[in-house]
């Protein structure tokens, strides 16, 4: 039977993850996951958790870079739930006209989903370049000319 139940794992993986990158040392790192957990880790329980956290994240990572079209797919899911949450804001913020407190609150919300949304698309043309190339030699296609890059990147 396992000392940690998979809720703790979790919280222990988090705690340890965020603390990392802050570079907070092993100590500090093992005391906040006591206040966090009521659990005692050791520094080969901590040692343990990095190298699982570290085993997870290039699975993750090798997963995405290998399935270009899944990260793709993935990438647009979130476009379209920034979309839909852009949507809700906008239905609270027209019912909710008498309620100035949950309207400025719901346009505050709204405006850094703009934000987000603004990002992601900011970012969209460096990540469909390489599929594009890639479809193109999978298709055995010619790679299209600059004139032809041109007209397809053209938004009216």
């Amino acid at each position: 039977m396992s000392k940690y139940t998979n809720q703790e794992k979790s919280q222990i993986q988090t705690i340890v993850a965020d603390l990392s990158i802050k570079r907070t040392p092993d100590p500090v790192i093992m005391k906040h996951v006591l206040n966090q957990t009521g659990k005692r880790i050791s520094r080969k329980t901590l040692w343990n958790v990095r190298q699982r956290l570290k085993k997870d994240s290039y699975h993750w990572y090798k997963t995405l870079r290998e399935g270009q079209f899944e990260y793709l797919h993935e990438f647009k899911e979130r476009i379209n739930e920034i979309i839909d949450l852009q949507q809700q804001h906008h239905q609270i913020i027209l019912e909710k006209q008498k309620n100035p407190s949950i309207v400025q609150t719901s346009l505050a919300e709204l405006h850094k989903l703009n934000i987000t949304l603004s990002n992601y698309y900011d970012i969209a043309p460096y990540i469909v370049p390489n599929l594009r190339a890639d479809l193109v030699s999978k298709d055995n296609d010619s790679i299209p000319t600059k004139t032809e890059d041109k007209k397809q990147d053209i938004i009216v």
